[in-house]
């Protein structure tokens, strides 16, 4: 009975504290994809965001499952429930390899969930609406008006059924005047009888061009995409193995140092940022 009450718990906590986790993480982004998911049909932007949820999901795992380890147990102490099982002579021990029965299987699910979602998963799909909401504007583009679309501004005087009269375009570090233009989707365009600027070495150069194509979508060779999910993998698998000794020192710091639920939140807290210095200084240098 104990051990389904504990498994129970720690399982519905974990899951609850990592999606909660990863809906914050979206609350936060959404100032920066929300006008492109909200200009899209839902049949686009509802798969991006399950792929989102279950990616931060999958990620904060570990944070849910040692947040739910030190407060399980804490309430256990705080309905003094502990001394009850302590009466049946359960042990600290056996108590301890109860809670490590739900970590083992998140451990698990974790490791096995390493090998196959990765965060470049996420990126490519967020090019793919990017993409779409792009082709979107074009589609609909106003005169007369600057428009940016990430890293591209863009200005007409007028927009014919398939072309773009007297455009402005910048591009990072490229700008773009032509008499005319033609967008032929997934972000490139061809221009014809104008002048490109560009930086290089520090200085500006001027070049007339008679038809000028400018690929606005950065696009990534196999090779660049697999070392990148070689690197995400690492970051993985490191995460993964987190999951057990952080949830030992949240069982461990719950049992022995908390009192009351504001220690058991400091507690969880300070793992956490221990967990994320650890995957972020791994990210910055692989």
């Amino acid at each position: 009975m104990f051990k389904s009450i504990v498994l129970w718990r720690v399982t519905r906590f974990a899951y609850l504290v990592a999606f909660t986790l990863a809906f914050i993480l979206l609350m936060v982004q959404i100032f920066r994809l929300g006008y492109i998911l909200f200009g899209l049909p839902m049949s686009s932007s509802i798969p991006f965001l399950a792929l989102w949820m279950a990616y931060y999901g999958y990620y904060f795992i570990p944070d849910g499952v040692l947040s739910a380890v030190a407060l399980v147990l804490h309430d256990l102490k705080e309905k003094r429930l502990i001394h009850v099982i302590y009466s049946f002579h359960i042990s600290p021990q056996k108590i301890f390899w109860v809670f490590m029965i739900p970590v083992g299987v998140f451990f698990a699910l974790h490791l096995t969930l390493s090998f196959l979602i990765f965060e470049e998963h996420v990126s490519f799909a967020n090019r793919g609406l990017v993409l779409q909401y792009r082709d979107r504007v074009m589609e609909n583009l106003p005169q007369k008006t600057f428009i940016k679309l990430g890293d591209v501004v863009i200005y007409t005087e007028k927009k014919g059924e398939n072309t773009l009269e007297n455009v402005f375009l910048r591009y990072k570090g490229t700008q773009i005047y032509a008499s005319s233009a033609t967008y032929e989707g997934m972000g490139r365009f061809r221009f014809s009888n104008g002048s490109v600027i560009t930086m290089e070495e520090g200085r500006y150069l001027l070049m007339q061009f008679k038809d000028y194509w400018l690929d606005t979508e950065e696009v990534f060779s196999e090779d660049v995409r697999e070392k990148r999910i070689m690197k995400e993998l690492k970051l993985n698998l490191v995460n993964s193995l987190s999951t057990i000794p952080l949830s030992v020192l949240a069982f461990l710091g719950s049992l022995l140092v908390c009192r009351t639920h504001t220690q058991t939140y400091y507690l969880i807290a300070v793992l956490i940022l221990i967990r994320q210095g650890i995957l972020f200084t791994l990210k910055a240098n692989l």
